[in-house]
């Protein structure tokens, strides 16, 4: 049977690989795979990669491990099956790297400084608390799309205050953002819908709508990069309205570009 630390004893139930489930049994989680081990007469073990978990749900003493192909195993019977829940889902729910990939964030080209740092704080401040957190709701919170939509607008606003003085000017370069910051409102959008996805999850899916919501998530910053390096032409500009035509014509692709 099962040795090592974490070992906790309870009744099997449900089906695996055509065999039906009835057993005294040991559990034991480690930081990517469940293992049950049954049966003493002929020992046999199941081994689970959280990984490949559709979701975890404890009713009435009973906790269900639901895998990808849609089949469940049952567990009963152990007065720790709440605190096996809660530390299946910190296994499961360990928030992925977000910036690894991103090609402007932090690189010397994209000139990092005080309006770099403004535009990425709040999406940074949010990893962290995902990061620090082993829970899905308490990941989902620190990443609210409404949150984040409202901090890139101030951010555009205040960013228009400190270059301008006239108001026409200030109102020109907010819409010259606005409309470079499309891809971003975009995902901004997408993320709340996983977001509500998520929120609504039965925890027999919640795993796997989990890592549906996290790939949003990654959306959100590969925008956040992208819109960040399309900006800067008109943060550095001076011309203010006066340079915006011929940062559009720049920017518009040339006749034929990606035949």
């Amino acid at each position: 049977m099962l040795t090592g630390d974490g070992v906790l004893p309870a009744r099997l139930h449900g089906a695996w690989r055509d065999r039906g489930l009835d057993y005294d049994a040991e559990v034991q989680l480690d930081r990517r795979m469940v293992r049950v081990a049954f049966d003493p007469a002929e020992p046999k073990l199941i081994e689970l990669p959280v990984d490949a978990l559709r979701g975890a749900a404890l009713q009435d003493g009973v906790l269900q491990l639901f895998q990808e192909d849609g089949t469940a195993i049952r567990l009963s019977d152990s007065p720790h099956l709440d605190g096996l829940r809660h530390r299946l889902e910190a296994a499961v729910c360990v928030f992925p790297a977000q910036t690894l990939s991103l090609r402007g964030f932090g690189s010397e080209r994209s000139a990092p400084g005080s309006d770099h740092d403004r535009w990425f704080e709040l999406l940074l401040t949010a990893r962290r608390l995902a990061e620090e957190s082993r829970t899905v709701e308490t990941q989902r919170r620190a990443f609210d799309a409404d949150r984040l939509s409202r901090h890139a607008q101030a951010t555009r606003e205040a960013w228009a205050a400190a270059r301008f003085d006239a108001a026409a000017d200030r109102r020109a370069l907010v819409a010259e953002l606005e409309e470079l910051g499309a891809p971003l409102a975009r995902a901004l959008r997408e993320l709340e819908q996983r977001a509500a996805a998520l929120r609504q999850a039965p925890e027999s899916e919640q795993f796997s709508v989990w890592r549906l919501w996290t790939a949003a998530v990654q959306q959100v910053f590969r925008a956040a990069d992208d819109v960040w390096s399309q900006m800067l032409p008109a943060l550095c500009d001076s011309r203010g309205s006066k340079g915006a035509l011929w940062r559009k014509v720049l920017r518009r692709p040339l006749r034929g570009d990606g035949a």
